[in-house]
């Protein structure tokens, strides 16, 4: 990670910066309507499936915001050069996986052999690291700081990518839902890469949002375009390039907070990788009514997710669904910015009052959201418990076992240090727990539904 202050940075900067945004905007803004004539032609069309009507719309719209993103980074390497070789890797990630997205758009890969696709193109991370062509950093984690992982890191780097790649999948499915919940992740990792004084993360999120911006004016409600697993799958890479070379793994973290969620119910729930498309019958998480209404399945074995979780307190149609998830993805990024507050202060370059003021402010203005929201108030406190208890876990960690004098595993010259892997070990009972609190929160709030509109039912049938 290359620091800000150590580039000089400067008004000639600056504008450099708004160009290369004006730029990918306007090349992504004009190439989107002649590309949706040319996929209505090639009939590359899916059905939007939340609305009773059954709209077309135009699939594969990524390609619009990936031919716009590698305009711009050709822009980017014209005007910030020493970026040359980070900015030739994070748009060869991201261009690769928007290719296997636009394969899976056209053939509907299984998902097991998506999630390997996608490990294999986190290895152009790996082998340009590997040969010093680019210089992956250990994460920095708050209470702990820099960890301990030079040789091991880079090895689950492909396995990173894939992550980020397919928790995008999964939860894409509503207008406007994943482009608009990545231009709120953006928004605030931009915020946090000029904290961290990442130039990496400060220069690949703007690239990012200039293209993703102008896409999301024609993805939302009613969406013209789908951006497809070609767009979902180059999204995913996008952060997975921003926390890799911006050293800003925790922070993404945070932001995606509500897609990690979201994943975890998924995966825990249909025992494997499903992306909405393929959630269908029993396994539905959600019902269509009359009005383009939507309402929570209430089937056992149907998928939890989080669109289900938010609609167990009652029907909503699509605008106001996609409405309370973006709420709950600025809720995230705020997380995002107070865990960089923390890494800043971890590694003594900030005092705990610029954290405490924002914390506070913070506080204020997601209680005031909260009191506007009120279904996303158990999601929302399930999350800030996860988020304290996962504090409290770290320095825990930091006061008990990480001074603990372990011999650490060697295994063929590779060395794993027993600190750490006790931690991780740690982490799975904790995230159990959790789950099964999640899905006595959904139950609970399922029953309560039925027992309120049964009790409506009645009430006509007395009047009638």
């Amino acid at each position: 990670m290359i620091r800000i202050s150590d580039i000089n940075w400067g008004i000639v900067e600056t504008i450099y910066l708004i160009i290369i945004f004006i730029v990918g905007f306007v090349i992504t803004m004009l190439i989107i309507p002649p590309l949706i004539k040319f996929m209505k032609k090639k009939d590359y069309i899916g059905i939007d499936i939340h609305k009773n009507s059954r709209t077309k719309v135009v699939e594969s719209g990524g390609i619009a915001f990936i031919f716009g993103i590698s305009c711009t980074s050709v822009l980017l390497i014209v005007f910030f050069p020493s970026f040359f070789n980070e900015t030739l890797i994070f748009i060869l990630t991201v261009v690769l996986s928007g290719v296997i997205g636009f394969i899976d758009d056209r053939i509907r890969l299984k998902s097991r052999y998506k999630v390997i696709l996608t490990i294999f193109t986190g290895i152009i991370i790996f082998l340009a690291n590997l040969f010093g062509f680019v210089s992956i950093e250990s994460p920095t984690i708050p209470f702990l700081g820099k960890l301990r992982l030079s040789l091991i890191y880079p090895i689950v780097v492909p396995i990173i990518v894939a992550v980020f790649t397919n928790t995008l999948n999964m939860l894409e499915g509503y207008n406007g839902e994943g482009s608009g919940t990545s231009i709120i992740a953006l928004s605030f990792l931009f915020i946090c890469s000029l904290i961290w004084n990442s130039a990496e993360g400060m220069l690949f999120t703007i690239i990012s949002l200039a293209v993703l911006v102008p896409f999301y004016l024609y993805n939302k409600f009613p969406a013209k375009i789908f951006p497809g697993d070609v767009g979902t799958l180059s999204i995913g890479a996008m952060f997975a390039g921003i926390a890799l070379f911006g050293s800003l793994e925790a922070a993404v973290f945070c932001t995606l907070l509500i897609h990690i969620f979201n994943s975890f119910y998924v995966l825990y729930s249909v025992k494997g990788f499903l992306e909405s498309s393929e959630i269908l019958d029993n396994k539905s998480d959600i019902l269509m009514m009359e009005d383009d209404f939507i309402k929570a399945s209430d089937h056992k074995s149907a998928a939890l997710t989080l669109p289900r979780l938010l609609l167990a307190k009652g029907p909503l149609r699509e605008p106001e669904l996609v409405k309370n998830i973006y709420i709950i993805s600025i809720i995230c990024g705020f997380f995002s910015i107070l865990t960089t507050l923390l890494m800043v202060i971890t590694t003594g370059n900030q005092n705990f009052t610029i954290f405490i003021i924002v914390t506070i402010i913070f506080g204020f203005i997601t209680a005031i959201m909260l009191y506007l929201f009120p279904r996303i108030r158990g999601i929302v406190i399930l999350m800030v418990v996860l988020i304290v208890i996962g504090y409290i876990y770290l320095v825990c960690i930091d006061l008990f076992i990480m001074p603990l004098d372990l011999v650490d595993i060697n295994i063929l010259g590779l060395i794993l240090p027993t600190n750490i892997l006790i931690s991780l070990i740690l982490v799975i009972p904790g995230l159990l727990v959790w789950y099964y609190v999640t899905i006595k929160y959904f139950w609970f709030e399922i029953k309560k539904m039925k027992t309120s509109l049964q009790s409506k039912n009645d009430s006509s049938t007395m009047i009638n």
